[in-house]
């Protein structure tokens, strides 16, 4: 599980205490979803969309219970009182609860990216790809132990949508385009790539360059690529085992 930190409780604060019908005016959207997804980027730390919504909901609600004009109730204990505050949570109850919405907003606006409204259909279909993944986790038994093994990537929207705008839409190994066979229910889908899988970057935060970086693939093709654990073919190999028509 990804630790919160201080930026991510900072913001949880924020959309509690001037969230009230809907989320704070300073974000300019009526969508909990948008108002969420505009820290994704920044604030991600790995987690996929969903679980990052879900997450910073959780966050928002430990505060709500201790601001009275909010139409949540938040957290609370057995007697119906406020959740007790613990750690970092207290901590930047302690300190924001003393500012303003202008000075809080000022410190956390850093992390948002506000055209978050215009990119839906790329979050939505980012979304696809990382459910698509998830099959990938899987629990094995090792000596009465229930071990995990996962995959924690990070997948950037705004890379992704660059990505596609640079290259297209048409599979770089077998040319595939989704909207030509699919019509309107495939236009602007398909799947961003990473030459160098990310899960193997040896540092948190790296440059990725969407025109050098990244390519565009089909589903299957995508599939292909990471058919083995462990092993990554390249464009150039997955085409050479190509059966063609």
């Amino acid at each position: 599980m990804t630790k919160r930190n201080n930026k991510f409780i900072e913001v949880a604060f924020f959309l509690s205490k001037y969230g009230k019908a809907g989320p704070p005016k300073l974000l300019q959207t009526d969508s909990w979803k948008d108002a969420y997804r505009m820290f994704y980027e920044q604030l991600s730390d790995g987690r996929d969309i969903l679980t990052f919504e879900h997450s910073l909901k959780n966050s928002r609600d430990t505060f709500d219970s201790h601001f009275v004009d909010t139409e949540r109730e938040g957290w609370k204990d057995e007697e119906g009182n406020p959740q007790k505050l613990k750690g970092i949570s207290s901590e930047v109850f302690t300190k924001f609860n003393r500012l303003n919405e202008e000075q809080i907003w000022e410190r956390i606006k850093q992390y948002a990216n506000t055209d978050v409204k215009e990119r839906e259909e790329v979050f939505e279909n980012l979304i696809a790809e990382q459910e698509a993944e998830k099959p990938d986790t899987t629990a094995r038994t090792e000596g009465g132990t229930k071990v995990y093994i996962s995959r924690k990537v990070e997948r950037n929207p705004t890379l992704r949508n660059a990505a596609l705008k640079i290259h297209g839409y048409d599979c770089k190994v077998c040319g595939f385009n989704f909207e030509k066979v699919y019509g309107v229910w495939g236009k602007h889908w398909a799947e961003v790539h990473h030459l160098k899988p990310i899960s193997e970057s040896k540092v948190e935060k790296k440059l990725t360059d969407p025109g050098k970086d990244l390519v565009v693939v089909c589903a299957n093709c995508h599939r292909m690529i990471h058919r083995r654990r462990g092993t990554a073919l390249t464009i150039e190999e997955l085409q050479a085992k190509l059966i063609l028509k």
